[in-house]
């Protein structure tokens, strides 16, 4: 009988795939149909795939019940969005460790993690639901300009707008109904520099191990990140204990965290958390840094394979990721790719929209046309190199008939598509 540990895997890529078989685990991989993807001979040795929709709450405990009876699991383990409820539910329909159901819809449901933090105390922001126009103007009236109205779940910035004054109100309302949002998060607005917190946790024992500078852009839109911050020591503590209070209000005690923080000048404020690592390419950058891979750290704790971080290792370089954006209309071509891929200090290049693809007009983080992530002595210079790479790919586009009317209707699609997944809106199931 084979001694490895098992770990069920939910929406499981390739990448992640290869992690689990470098630290020596037997897999069950679980895919939806439009996920599916042959793998490797090599590799589907030490992965069993199950093909179904892990939506399905209760065909997914019920089929991986089944094989958890027959042969225990050790542990279950996502790092995707769109399956951190299908997981949660197995945590708990198999009493694995692991983040709750009600931990993880209180992060994936932004009004009731903010209702559970103004009872609890913590890091308190003014928050309420709107439905119209109405709502919003007597959220302005009430707590100020400017506030944000969002989307109740989500993420890359999807949907999320900034309301700076009474009269904008009418024409964000009318942005609201285009892209399908009948049902909004209102929030005060929270003015200062945002970071992203990565980190872990053993048994309720917090370790931060990665804290990003971010640069936004209009929409909130995440066009860069550095690593390590540049903050001093006082707020990197102030941060810490905001951080590790938010998630002992939560429940989240074990596992990765992924904590987005704006630093105010009332201090440090929760702006959203997570129960997985960061995107934006920060475990490339996190792994480079601090030699901490976060991927293969979280399913190694999911397996119970992990030994415990005292803190975070010394950062040994800086990290800088850089987005690079284009026109709306075809890929005609591709420029300066080549050159920037062979620098040497590149660690990782990609392009959103090869040669005949159509780029969208800039309305969320997965409209960015490709980014670039760089390595260098310090943050400050991996940014500046980064900026300068980015700046060097050019993608030539037949330009496209600027159609909203069009684009606005891809939006919705897709807002329907996450809500149909439970990425978005009001779902409890």
């Amino acid at each position: 009988m084979s001694t490895k540990k098992r770990v069920c895997v939910i929406a499981a890529r390739e990448p992640l795939l290869r992690r689990a078989a470098a630290l020596d685990l037997e897999v069950l991989s679980v895919q939806s149909p439009q996920e599916f993807r042959s793998l490797p001979a090599g590799l589907a040795d030490s992965v069993t795939t199950l093909v179904l929709d892990y939506h399905d709450r209760d065909l997914l405990v019920e089929t991986v019940g089944a094989l958890h009876a027959a042969r225990p699991l050790d542990g279950v383990f996502t790092v995707y969005e769109e399956a951190l409820l299908p997981t949660a539910h197995l945590v708990d329909a198999l009493g694995l460790p692991g983040a709750s159901y009600e931990t993880v819809k209180l992060l994936t449901d932004k009004w009731a993690m903010r209702e559970h933090l103004r009872e609890a105390g913590v890091g308190t922001v003014a928050a309420a639901l709107g439905r119209g126009e109405a709502d919003l103007a007597a959220f302005g009236a009430e707590h100020g300009y400017p506030f944000v109205a969002k989307p109740v779940a989500g993420s890359a910035s999807l949907g999320v707008f900034r309301v700076d004054a009474a009269d904008e109100v009418p024409s964000v309302a009318g942005r609201l109904r285009e892209v399908g949002l009948d049902l909004f998060l209102m929030e005060e607005f929270l003015d200062g520099h945002e970071i992203s917190v990565d980190g872990i946790s053993f048994h309720g024992r917090y370790v931060m191990l990665a804290v990003c500078d971010k640069i936004t852009g209009e929409g909130f839109i995440e066009f860069g990140h550095s690593l390590p911050t540049a903050l001093d020591a006082d707020r990197l503590g102030a941060v810490e204990e905001l951080v590790a209070s938010f998630l002992e209000c939560v429940g989240l005690t074990e596992g990765l965290s992924h904590v987005e923080v704006k630093l105010t000048a009332a201090g440090p404020k929760i702006v959203e958390g997570h129960n997985r690592r960061g995107g934006d390419r920060l475990n490339t950058m996190a792994d480079a840094v601090y030699g901490v891979d976060l991927e293969e750290l979280g399913l190694a704790w999911a397996a119970g394979a992990a030994e415990e971080l005292p803190a975070a290792p010394p950062a040994r370089c800086g990290t800088a990721v850089r987005f690079f954006t284009a026109e709306r209309g075809v890929v005609r071509e591709v420029l300066g790719a080549d050159e920037v891929r062979a620098h040497p200090q590149v660690l990782e290049l990609h392009v959103n929209f090869p040669v005949g693809r159509s780029v969208p007009r800039l309305r969320w983080s997965l409209d960015r046309a490709g980014y670039v992530v760089v390595r260098a002595d310090t943050a400050a210079e991996a940014l500046a190199l980064g900026q300068d790479l980015a700046s060097r790919i050019r993608l030539v586009v037949d330009p496209a008939d600027p159609d909203r009317a069009a684009d606005d209707a891809s939006h919705r699609e897709l807002i329907g598509e996450l809500d149909q997944a439970g990425r978005l809106g009001y779902r409890t199931s």
